[in-house]
C-alpha cells in the first residue's frame, strides 16, 4: 500500500496540513469568508439563505412514556414514532425570535448565559439565539456532579440558565446554591410540556422555551451581530483531574475548527447525521455548525435511544438509528467498544459455529479480495449494519485514543470509513484528523487546515525530537483554534499556554511521533508514564487502550505507583460475561452461596480467571511483561460522569479513581507482597 504524504513542515519547521482534503470544504471556507460569515450566528444565516426549505433538523416524536422496574431499578421506557423536520429557514426564524425574546426576560449585566441541557434541536437554536445577542454561552455537561455544576455557574455569575424538562428538578435543586440566577428557561417535553414548577421557588422566574420565541415575535431583532474575536463560549471541561475549568473560545477559534472539519469530511447534500454526543462539548457543537453550512440534515438522538436495545427504548420500538438511517455520525471510543461487544454477544448467543464464522470474517475481511469481502457483507455484515440503520458510510471518532482493533472491527462490521480526530477543548477540538482515503490504524492524521503542530523534547520520559527513525516529543499546538485561556484562572492559563516565535501555543501533555508521511501518532501521555522499580517505563493509558477491547470489560483503569514492582488493574466487568465465566468454573452448579453480581466480583476464582484472560489478551495485543497487570479488583458499580470517575466523554479520571479505590489498590499491592 502506497500512502502519499499527508503532513509537511512549513518554513518555520512546524507541521502543517499537506495537499489532502476535499475541494468542497475549501470552497465552503472561501464562500463563508467572502460572505463575512465567520461567526456562529452568521454561518447559520448564510446557510438559511442558501439552503432555504431543505430539511435542517429532525426530532423524533414521543408517542408514549411508561416507567418500569428492571433488576430493582426504575427505568423510563419510550414509545417513539417518526421524525419531524424543521427547514433551514424555520430554524433561522426560531433562532432570531428566541434571541429577540431574551430582551423581554433580562439577561443580567455579565453578558453570559448558561446552557444546561441534553443534545437536541432546541439546545442548538437557543445557543445561536443567545450568540446573536452578543452574549457568551457557559456550557456545562449534564452529567457533571452537582458541586461542579454549582461552581461553574457561580464562577461565571450567570443570571439566566437554559435547561430542559428532564433536568428541571435537578436545576431547581441547585438554585439555592446559585444566588445570581434569576431566570430559568425550560426546553419542553413533547408530552409533559414544561413540567411542574415548585410553587415556593423564590426570586426565580421560570419560562418555557416556546414562550420566549412567542415574546420575540413582537420584538425587533437586534442587528448588532458578534465579531470574530468576541468570546463565544466558556466551555467547562470535565478533565481527567481536578474540578472543571472554563475554556474561553472565541468565534474565530470555532470558525477555524468548523472549516477544518468541512475540509476533512467527505459529506454534503443528501447526507444525514445522527447527533447524540453532548452539544456542551465543542467537538459536537463545531461539527453541527459545519454540517449546517454543508447542507447536511441533522437528526437528533440520545445514547439512551440510539439502538433498538438502548435502555429507554420500549419493547417493539425501533432505535433512532434504524429510523433515521444516518450516513455519518460522531462517536467516542467507549461507545464503539460497547457496540462491538453488543453485536458480538448477539452472534455468540446464536451458537459456537456462527460465532466462529463471524469472528473469522471480522478478522480477514480487509485482507481478502473485494469479491469475497462483498460475500462477507451479504452473508454476515449487512444484518449487523442494520443496528446503525444500514446506510452508515462515515464515522468520526474523537474524545479518547481509539485502539487499532476497535477501528478495524468497526470498519469491517459497518463498511464505513473511520476518521480519527485528535483535539482538545483548548484547541476548539481541532488538532489533527485522518483522511478518508487513509485506512491505516493507530494514527490520527496530519494537522487540520490552519493548525500548527510542533514537538518538544521531554527528557524525563526519554522522548526527543532527534529520535530515530521518527521525531518524538510533547505535542504543542498553535494557530487560530487555540483558546485564549481559562476563565479567571491566570495561573492555570500560564501553565498550559506559552508564547513562542510570535505564536500562541497550547501544551497538550501528550507525547506524539510524526511518521514518514507526516501523520501524527499519540504514543504516550506525560501523566500516564510511570517508572517501575526495574527502571522500565510503562504507559498506563496505552495499556488500558489495549486491554479494554476484551469483551469481559465494561471499563478499566491500570495503576502503578513510581517504584512499584508491577502494575495492577481495577475494572468493571460485563455482568453477562462474568456469569458465563462463573458458570464455566462451576458447570454443575455445585457451589453454594450468594451468586449475585456483586459477590461474583469478589469470588477469588472468578477474579483469577478474568485476570488470566486479560493477561493473555494483552500479550496478543503486543503488551510486554511489565505492561501486564499482576493484580485485579473487580467493581460491580459502573463508572459514570455523575460519580466523577469518568469524564462526560467517558474517559477515565485517573486521580479520582485512585482516591476512590485506594483501599482496594493497597490491598492488591499488599497481597502481592505476601506472595513474594
Amino acid at each position: 500500500m502506497v500512502v502519499e504524504r499527508k503532513g509537511v513542515r512549513n518554513e518555520a519547521g512546524y507541521w502543517v496540513k499537506g495537499d489532502g482534503g476535499h475541494k468542497h470544504g475549501f470552497r465552503l471556507l472561501e464562500e463563508l469568508q467572502a460572505a463575512s460569515a465567520t461567526t456562529l450566528p452568521a454561518i447559520l444565516e448564510y446557510a438559511a439563505n442558501k439552503h432555504g426549505d431543505a430539511p435542517c433538523m429532525g426530532t423524533r416524536q414521543i408517542l408514549a412514556r411508561e416507567r418500569v422496574v428492571e433488576n430493582d431499578k426504575k427505568l423510563e421506557k419510550l414509545k417513539l414514532g417518526v421524525y419531524s423536520f424543521l427547514t433551514y429557514r424555520e430554524v433561522q426564524d426560531q433562532v432570531v425570535k428566541f434571541g429577540a425574546g431574551l430582551a423581554s426576560i433580562g439577561t443580567g449585566d455579565t453578558g453570559r448565559i448558561a446552557m444546561f441541557g441534553e443534545t437536541r434541536a432546541e439546545w442548538f437554536m437557543a445557543a445561536i439565539g443567545c450568540l446573536r445577542q452578543r452574549l457568551s454561552l457557559v456550557t456545562v455537561y449534564t452529567n457533571l456532579a452537582d458541586d461542579n455544576i454549582v461552581s461553574s455557574l457561580n464562577e461565571t455569575e450567570v443570571s439566566l440558565i437554559i435547561t430542559s424538562y428532564d433536568l428541571l428538578a435537578r436545576t431547581v435543586k441547585i438554585l439555592p446554591k446559585c444566588p445570581a440566577i434569576k431566570h430559568v428557561i425550560v426546553m419542553e417535553d413533547q408530552l409533559e410540556g414544561m413540567g411542574t414548577v415548585p410553587e415556593d421557588l423564590k426570586d426565580v422566574a421560570v419560562v418555557a422555551f416556546k414562550d420566549v420565541i412567542k415574546a420575540g415575535e413582537s420584538v425587533e431583532a437586534s442587528s448588532d451581530m458578534p465579531a470574530g474575536d468576541d468570546l463565544a463560549i466558556i466551555m467547562y471541561t470535565s478533565g481527567s483531574g481536578g474540578r472543571p475549568k472554563g475554556v474561553e473560545l472565541t468565534h474565530n477559534n470555532i470558525f477555524f475548527a468548523i472549516t477544518g472539519y468541512a475540509i476533512q469530511a467527505d459529506i454534503g447534500l443528501g447526507d444525514r447525521y445522527l447527533a447524540f454526543l453532548p452539544l456542551a462539548h465543542v467537538m459536537e457543537l463545531a461539527t453541527e455548525i459545519s454540517l449546517v453550512a454543508m447542507n447536511v440534515t441533522i437528526v437528533y438522538s440520545s445514547p439512551l435511544t440510539l439502538t433498538s436495545v438502548s435502555p429507554k427504548i420500549m419493547k417493539g420500538t425501533l432505535g433512532d438509528a434504524q429510523v433515521a438511517k444516518p450516513t455519518c455520525i460522531n462517536a467516542v471510543p467507549l461507545v464503539l467498544d460497547r457496540i462491538i461487544k453488543g453485536v458480538t454477544r448477539v452472534i455468540e448467543d446464536q451458537g459456537f459455529l456462527k460465532a466462529k464464522i463471524f469472528n473469522a470474517a471480522l478478522k480477514f475481511k480487509h485482507t481478502v479480495p473485494p469479491s469475497v469481502s462483498k460475500l462477507f457483507d451479504t452473508l454476515i455484515f449487512n444484518k449487523v449494519k442494520e443496528h446503525l440503520g444500514g446506510e452508515l458510510r462515515m464515522l468520526v471518532v474523537g474524545g479518547a485514543p481509539l485502539s487499532p482493533e476497535t477501528q478495524s472491527k468497526i470498519r469491517a462490521m459497518f463498511g464505513c470509513t473511520v476518521q480519527v480526530g485528535y483535539g482538545a477543548t483548548e484547541t476548539a477540538a481541532s488538532i489533527t484528523s485522518t483522511d478518508t482515503d487513509d485506512p491505516r490504524t493507530g494514527q490520527c492524521g496530519p494537522p487540520n487546515h490552519g493548525v500548527l503542530v510542533t514537538l518538544r523534547d521531554w527528557e524525563e520520559g526519554g522522548y526527543r525530537t532527534t529520535d530515530e527513525p521518527h521525531p518524538r516529543g510533547e505535542i504543542l499546538v498553535g494557530g487560530p483554534t487555540v483558546s485564549r485561556g481559562y476563565f479567571r484562572l491566570p495561573k492555570e492559563t500560564e501553565e498550559s499556554f506559552v508564547e513562542m516565535d510570535g505564536e500562541r501555543w497550547f501544551q497538550t501533555g501528550d507525547i506524539g511521533e510524526f511518521d514518514d508521511t507526516g501523520v501524527l501518532r499519540i504514543i504516550d501521555r506525560k501523566k500516564d508514564l510511570v517508572k517501575l522499580r526495574t527502571g522500565e517505563y510503562i504507559s498506563l493509558g496505552a495499556i488500558e487502550m489495549k486491554l479494554k477491547t476484551h469483551p469481559v470489560l465494561e471499563s478499566i483503569f491500570v495503576w502503578a505507583f513510581p517504584g512499584a514492582e508491577n502494575c495492577i488493574a481495577v475494572a468493571v466487568p460485563m455482568q453477562d460475561r462474568l456469569r458465563k465465566i462463573a458458570d464455566n468454573l462451576d458447570p454443575k452448579g455445585e457451589a453454594k452461596g450468594d451468586t449475585s453480581f456483586a459477590n461474583l466480583c469478589k469470588d477469588k476464582a472468578v477474579v483469577a480467571t478474568v485476570l488470566k484472560e486479560l493477561q493473555n489478551h494483552g500479550k496478543k495485543q503486543g503488551l510486554g511483561r511489565w505492561d501486564l497487570p499482576v493484580g485485579l479488583h473487580l467493581s460491580p458499580e459502573p463508572w459514570t460522569p455523575e460519580s466523577g470517575l469518568v469524564t462526560a466523554a467517558l474517559k477515565i479520571r485517573r486521580k479520582p479513581l485512585v482516591t476512590h479505590f485506594q483501599s482496594e489498590i493497597d490491598a492488591l499491592y499488599g497481597n502481592l507482597g505476601k506472595e513474594e
